[in-house]
């Protein structure tokens, strides 16, 4: 593959993904719905294409897979009280970028690589850990029936040749990655309360902070991304949990960030328990962890970081940024 076009390419993982593949020499066509660059990416020459397209549309889909070798299929709205709030456009937005890309890829005939970024959540609230390929599927929210749907609807198109496609199902991703923010503070929890905790600002733990997360370093979802890329055995279709398989109390991750932080600037950093809001979700109270045995037994990929090193490195890259 020489021509990797990424939608989503502004965004948290995205960005991190892109630096990734530049490096490694991959001519990148980047997708955004804003006209602005991807401020991380280096300019390579023609080796770097920026696009703005509306892939709700099969004919931005069209041109935008002319010459391409593979898609990575980021773009999504990771907002989970939007999607129950306006499931319909919840759905325009994560559903039918999906049925205008198999529109396209039915008239090219041409049986693309679209590697798809899922979420883990999809198994629901109510599971037994650890979570593999196994594991029911009982979506309990709008925005995880939608990635299950997009799911379902790649799965039918690689078993009929139209592209050929696999699904990461991610957890909680941290890390500072290519410095950029998630647009959804929600799904960014752990960076924004490291990025409050560099200032001396305090945060909040809902409750006691007791539900178990399984969180992975961007740069292991990024290999993951790149082994999926280059191992065609997993393209079949299927899904596959991308997880480090140690989980941890969301109290027990924000002591570790107040004590890093300590370490790192000397400020001792509150962490404050508060009353949960009547408002979450159940599967904001559910608990995860993840098995990739199959994705590493096909691919070789295997996480690499734990997470106090990943909350350490974070510290380390964003005081070097803001005090050179």
């Amino acid at each position: 593959m020489s021509r990797i076009l990424i939608t989503g390419a502004r965004g948290y993982i995205g960005s991190a993904l892109s630096l990734r593949l530049a490096a490694d020499g991959y001519a990148l066509r980047l997708v955004s719905r804003s006209p602005a660059v991807a401020r991380s990416v280096p300019e390579n020459g023609e080796m770097i294409e920026y696009c703005q397209a509306d892939l709700r549309d099969e004919t931005s889909w069209l041109a935008l897979l002319e010459g391409a070798d593979a898609v990575v299929h980021l773009s999504a709205r990771t907002d989970l009280h939007a999607a129950e709030a306006d499931p319909a456009a919840d759905a325009d937005i994560n559903v039918e970028p999906i049925r205008a890309l198999l529109r396209a890829a039915e008239r090219r005939e041409i049986a693309t690589p679209v590697i798809f970024a899922s979420s883990t959540s999809i198994v629901g609230a109510t599971h037994a850990n650890p979570v593999n390929e196994q594991t029911p599927d009982r979506p309990c929210s709008v925005y995880d029936r939608h990635k299950l749907e997009s799911e379902s609807l790649l799965k039918d198109a690689t078993k009929r040749s139209v592209i050929a496609s696999c699904s990461l199902r991610l957890p909680t991703v941290y890390g500072y990655g290519a410095g950029v923010a998630s647009a959804n503070p929600g799904r960014g929890v752990l960076n924004g309360v490291i990025r409050r905790a560099a200032q001396g600002q305090a945060s909040q733990i809902y409750g006691t902070g007791h539900y178990i997360r399984d969180f992975i370093f961007i740069d292991d979802v990024v290999d993951a991304f790149c082994r999926a890329l280059s191992s065609e055995q997993v393209r079949t279709g299927n899904s596959y949990v991308i997880a480090t398989g140690r989980g941890y109390s969301i109290a027990d991750a924000f002591l570790q960030i107040a004590r890093e932080a300590h370490r790192a600037t000397g400020c001792a950093i509150q962490m404050r328990h508060v009353p949960e809001p009547s408002h979450l979700h159940p599967i904001e109270r559910s608990s995860f962890v993840g098995d990739s045995t199959l994705f590493r037994r096909l691919t070789g990929w295997r996480p690499k970081m734990d997470l106090d090193a990943g909350i350490r490195d974070y510290f380390q890259r964003l005081l070097g940024e803001t005090h050179p």
